[in-house]
């Protein structure tokens, strides 16, 4: 498939990309179809992806990439209590949606390369109000410089400063890809997005829909740090659970002993499921079926 690809088509694989990822399982430390957190469940992940559709589909015709974020989780919490099931995601898939309408698919890393660069100031402020919406809580980082600190989400004076320096969401996402993976994508050309997809795209052919899931999961969980986990917990928190992925790979630990395990020490791993989701997409995109 090289061609142009339709709104509805572009919606359709983005929330289809959302209830797959969700539904891989085991998938350690995160929401699976086999294990709901206290206050999130399965189900609110599936209403999630199913109640944006209408955003994911404006996507292609119009609005900003801060815009769709703030509106696409605003419409997440209006179907389902669970809180925060997919901001992470929102911000690779924006950008990948519009990218994609824009076709064809030979271009689509160029594409978003693009995009994100031609993000404003006033993408960055909706991207701040975002948070406080479906109410994402971090630890904040010790090692903040004072021009990151006034920029933190947690400042009240932060969306000021934004515009006071004229800092776009492409400005924002450089100066928090040091300490966030989601944020490192748009730096770096998205370039764990599309070795997700490869990955997925490559298992599928060998295998279930659920194994490419969680195979690839397991995969770029060894691979590098969850900065999800440092930023609720710490560093070697996020080091131990790679070791842990790189035990089940070299085969020291089974895959259901990782997933038990980081369950009772509630660790969940969102940055790595968010890549998995943006993986899901693109392979989606490329002519992969369920």
């Amino acid at each position: 498939m090289d061609g142009y690809f339709t709104p509805s088509f572009l919606a359709r694989c983005a929330a289809l990309a959302m209830i797959l990822e969700v539904s891989g399982t085991p998938k350690p430390g995160n929401v699976d179809r086999d294990h709901d957190y206290a206050g999130t469940r399965y189900e609110d992940f599936l209403a999630s992806a199913v109640g944006v559709y209408p955003v994911l589909e404006k996507a292609c015709r119009e609005g900003g990439i801060g815009s769709l974020i703030l509106e696409a989780s605003g419409e997440s919490v209006r179907w389902q209590g669970g809180g925060n099931t997919h901001f992470g995601a929102y911000i690779l898939l924006f950008p990948l949606i519009k990218a994609a309408a824009l076709g064809p698919l030979g271009r689509l890393r160029e594409n978003v390369i693009d995009i994100v660069k031609e993000t404003t100031v006033e993408d960055a402020v909706d991207f701040y109000r975002a948070f406080s919406t479906v109410d994402v809580r971090m630890k904040r980082p010790q090692d903040l410089g004072e021009a990151e600190r006034a920029l933190d989400v947690s400042s009240e004076s932060a969306i000021d400063e934004l515009r006071k320096r004229g800092i776009t969401l492409y400005g924002v996402m450089q100066v928090s890809s040091k300490n966030d993976m989601i944020a490192r994508e748009w730096v770096d050309g998205f370039r764990r997005s599309f070795k997700a997809a490869d990955k997925i795209f490559t298992k599928r052919r060998a295998g279930t829909m659920n194994d490419a899931i969680v195979l690839s999961y397991l995969e770029l969980l060894a691979e590098e740090p969850d900065t999800f986990i440092v930023k609720k917990y710490d560093m070697d928190k996020a080091l131990y659970v790679q070791g842990l992925a790189i035990d089940v790979l070299e085969r020291r630990m089974t895959l259901r002993e990782l997933s038990h395990r980081l369950y009772i020490e509630k660790i969940n791993p969102g940055s790595t499921a968010d890549l998995i989701i943006a993986g899901l997409f693109i392979a989606l995109l490329n002519g992969m079926k369920v």
